[in-house]
């Protein structure tokens, strides 16, 4: 899988999908997971939301260790009306021992209105 497929998938799990979802895109050893999937379901329960990628960079590479930047456009709907803005996320993903790439933590950079 692509980093672009990855992160495509994440988004549509964090929008569409069942948040369980993320555990197989988490490293086990981030303590993270419970409070990004609380704060998810909690947005969804105020708004439909739909996040699109406008743009994926990876910053760094080691081999236990990627940085990946990501620039999104999250759009909340609630009763007809719409809200727009743009973020900028930097996302760690850590493996052990040649696995698979998950998500240790990731953290907004920036924010602005659509």
């Amino acid at each position: 899988m692509t980093i672009n497929e990855f992160f495509k998938h994440y988004y549509d799990i964090v929008c569409n999908g069942d948040l369980d979802g993320l555990d197989q895109l988490y490293h086990s050893d981030s303590p993270f997971l419970i409070g990004v999937k609380s704060q998810y379901e909690s947005i969804r329960k105020q708004l439909e939301m739909k996040i699109e990628i406008e743009s994926l960079e990876l910053v760094a590479k080691q081999d236990d260790l990627l940085v990946v930047r990501d620039n999104i456009l999250f759009e909340g709907s609630k009763d007809g009306a719409t809200q727009k803005n743009r973020s900028g996320n930097v996302h760690i993903l850590t493996r052990k021992h040649e696995g698979e790439w998950r998500v240790h933590s990731t953290s907004c950079i920036s924010i602005a209105g659509a």
